[in-house]
């Protein structure tokens, strides 16, 4: 019976570590893998007794306190370094736990146990110490590039010697030298992993991070020999093999093999001091950007021409990307482009980022549809077809130097092709080597438009120039009155405001603006709301998280029954981001997708203004006659965007001429 229970729990982490393999089930798996290790430590608690019940509550509060903290405090950029810290978490447990077997009084090890325990030491310490600087390396703590110290392979050399000579004896010794020996043992291990990993640079970190683990997984399954646990076995052996994979993976990426990431051939090479250029790339701080070209503006105004002529285009995010936190500013664009019928997909390579995955799980936070990411062996073939790649702040990854010159850092490594597109738009801090320190030709290609500075800020830049010219091209047959100047004179007017959020506000970013917007209407005298519609947004109670991040007040928020019985009497009713929910075809038509679905009746309302990126269906494919309602003004374009402009007509009538 033990065994099948065992077994059971084994096959239920295999299941969710095998939902890892697509993004759509990933959250499935994690919730599957998190289910199965939380069965095993109630089974491991409830076969052994607990001596301490007080201790063993006080321990697992303190672990869940310190976790949650840490997941609301700690922001996508800052994942890479968490999950570096938290593997060597797993690698110090290991240790703690192998240290009490071997110096447990009135207990004797068998040779194997033994042996498993000496060695669970050693890993968990060298896992320890070496995640603890990859975590310092990503967190911008020291330098990413590589550190190599004087004789460096002789040092890595002489202490893993001395570490298998002290392992080796303290299977000999007993009492307090056997406890000393372990304790040396102890140091040498974790001097080890600092030397190992130092001379990692910020660019191999990936294959780091993915090694570590697999070492976490083996100091784990060494632990489960020495107390004799076959859960922990298994779940450490598949960590270890799951981690050895990805590993494999990633030196594949890079074209490059695991010796010469973790053993430099020549430590000459590596060990010269850094430009100006290399060290600012190699922190990861922006720093200071370089001095924007003269023709810097020309620049711009030719990337919105090819942005806005482009039918298929190619983004290819990385990790400056991440640093601007430019991810939901690129999803806007992108967004906007769709609506304008272009084919745009995002390239991914295998090791953009500081981790395996980090731009998926970036464009994952900016709500990027999964069926929008590519992989680059399935993209390379079709860059040449693309009118456009957009670079967001990527450079060793799309390095045609990797092709072309030999003996550099990245070279032989598979890149994206994005030269090979008909044009290409960088949006980088500014044209310095990435972190291999190898120029990039890209940025000197007759067809390659560098725009320097804050990738964020560039790519909001864009999106604005996309849909001014949407709005104004959408504006161009509506009346005078029903143009934006006529929706702020609906709002200045109006003593009853309700504001009706929807997944396109979430999309824009647009909630802060939506409040903004809502304060100054109160402060002119009026009431505004906000309208909850049950399945606005992509989960239950969606809309009201995101208007909470914007501090809306929790009494403004008003359900669909109680905002309907409003609705006649409302003055304006303002639609941000939403289609579906406020579609009177749901009730007027039969046989659609939402027919017979409740809507929020904005239609009833005076007037109705509608921030939408455009006058397209929703998600159900209905087209919604609310835009042709002669009560509506639309303001097609980016959302925020719109809500910005009414703040300011609204600011500029309170503050007089």
């Amino acid at each position: 019976m033990t065994i099948l229970i065992d077994l059971t729990v084994i096959l239920v982490l295999i299941a969710g570590i095998w939902l890892f393999r697509t993004p759509r089930r990933a959250k499935f798996g994690n919730l599957a893998a998190a289910v199965a290790l939380s069965c095993a430590v109630v089974l491991v608690l409830y076969r052994n007794g607990i001596m301490d019940v007080g201790t063993v509550a006080a321990s697992l509060l303190a672990g869940a306190v310190a976790g949650y903290a840490v997941a609301r405090a700690v922001g996508m950029i800052q994942i890479p370094a968490m999950v570096a810290f938290q593997n060597g978490a797993g690698g110090a447990a290991a240790l703690l736990v192998s240290l009490v077997e071997l110096t447990r009084v009135g207990q004797a090890l068998d040779l194997v146990s033994a042996v498993s325990g000496v060695l669970g030491l050693a890993v968990g310490a060298v896992t320890f110490t070496g995640s603890m600087i990859a975590s310092a390396k990503l967190g911008g703590k020291m330098r990413q590039a590589p550190q190599i110290l004087p004789n460096h392979d002789g040092l890595v050399l002489i202490a893993g010697a001395a570490l298998v000579i002290a392992g080796i004896a303290s299977l000999y010794a007993s009492g307090s030298a056997a406890l000393f020996l372990h304790l040396v043992g102890i140091a040498l291990a974790a001097a080890l992993g600092i030397l190992f990993a130092m001379r990692v640079g910020g660019a191999d970190m990936p294959v780091l991070i993915s090694f570590l683990n697999a070492m976490t997984g083996v100091a784990a399954a060494l632990c489960g020999m020495v107390i004799g646990n076959q859960l922990l076995i298994a779940f450490g052996a598949t960590v270890a093999a799951s981690g050895s994979v990805l590993t494999h993976l990633m030196c594949k990426a890079m074209n490059r093999h695991i010796i010469r990431v973790f053993w430099p051939y020549s430590t000459d090479e590596t060990a010269k001091p850094e430009t100006s250029a290399g060290s600012r790339a190699s922190t990861g701080d922006p720093g200071t950007a370089c001095p924007a070209p003269p023709d810097s503006v020309q620049g711009f105004a030719k990337a919105m021409d090819l942005i806005k002529s482009a039918r298929k285009v190619v983004i290819i995010p990385g990790y400056g990307m991440a640093l601007a936190k430019a991810h939901q500013s690129v999803a806007a664009l992108a967004n906007a482009m769709t609506a304008l019928g272009k084919d745009v997909v995002y390239a991914i390579h295998p090791v953009a980022g500081r981790m395996p995955g980090h731009m998926n799980v970036l464009l994952a936070e900016a709500d990027v549809d999964y069926d929008m990411m590519s992989e680059m062996d399935e993209v390379n073939p079709e860059l040449h077809t693309a009118d456009l790649v957009l670079v967001i702040g990527a450079c060793d990854v799309v390095n045609p130097a990797a092709m072309d010159v030999e003996g550099t850092p990245i070279s032989g490594m598979p890149i994206l092709m994005a030269h090979k597109a008909g044009a290409v738009v960088c949006c980088n801090l500014d044209k310095r080597p990435g972190y291999s320190g190898v120029e990039n030709p890209l940025y000197e290609m007759d067809h390659a438009i560098l725009l320097p500075g804050d990738a964020d800020k560039t790519v909001s830049g864009l999106l604005a120039g996309l849909t001014e010219e949407t709005s104004e091209k959408a504006t161009a047959e509506i009346p005078v009155s029903d143009t934006p100047a006529g929706a702020a004179n609906a709002l200045a007017s109006a003593e009853k405001v309700i504001i009706i959020p929807g997944y396109g506000m979430a999309l824009s970013q647009a909630q802060f603006k939506a409040v903004e917007l809502a304060s100054l209407l109160t402060k002119r005298g009026a009431a505004a709301t906000y309208a909850i519609h049950p399945v606005a947004g992509r989960m239950p109670g969606h809309m009201n998280v995101i208007l909470a991040e914007a501090e809306a007040a929790y009494d403004d928020l008003i359900e669909m029954d109680e905002a309907n019985r409003r609705f006649p009497d409302t003055d304006v009713a303002l639609v941000v981001g939403a289609c579906d929910v406020v579609n009177p075809a749901a009730i007027e038509r039969e046989g659609t997708p939402i027919s017979g679905m409740p809507i929020l009746m904005a239609h009833e309302a005076g007037t109705i203004i509608v921030c939408n990126l455009d006058a397209k269906p929703g998600y159900s494919g209905v087209p919604n006659p609310l835009y042709e309602n002669p009560k509506t003004i639309m303001m097609p374009g980016d959302a925020r965007a719109s809500l910005a402009h009414l703040i300011s007509s609204l600011q500029s009538r309170d503050d007089g001429p």
